[in-house]
């Protein structure tokens, strides 16, 4: 099994998505997993982020599948609770 590495659109949300998976981050837009990872933890991670990705050596971002609730229209609550989680995965990480 090989690691794998991600590319994302901004360097803040590769650090963050590697902050929140305690992976590998480059210090501009690359994580590396290691060969065994959490898959939803993953899916979860850029969700929080809202940002685009691909697979190293990949020319186009990938697109996660919505749910039904994501279909519609993006509610200011939907995006106050998504910056509320970001900010208590920071805040547990800081005080631990």
């Amino acid at each position: 099994m090989q690691s794998m590495r991600l590319l994302f659109e901004t360097p803040e949300a590769a650090r963050e998505v590697a902050f929140m998976l305690r992976c590998e981050y480059d210090g501009f837009t690359m994580i590396t997993l290691p060969p065994l990872h959490d898959t939803l933890a993953l899916r979860t991670a850029i969700e929080l982020t809202g940002s685009d990705f691909c697979f190293d050596g990949d020319h186009y971002p990938l697109v996660l599948s919505f749910t039904s609730t994501a279909l519609g229209q993006v509610s200011d609550q939907y995006a106050d609770e998504r910056i509320s989680q970001k900010a208590e995965l920071w805040l547990n990480e800081a005080s631990s």
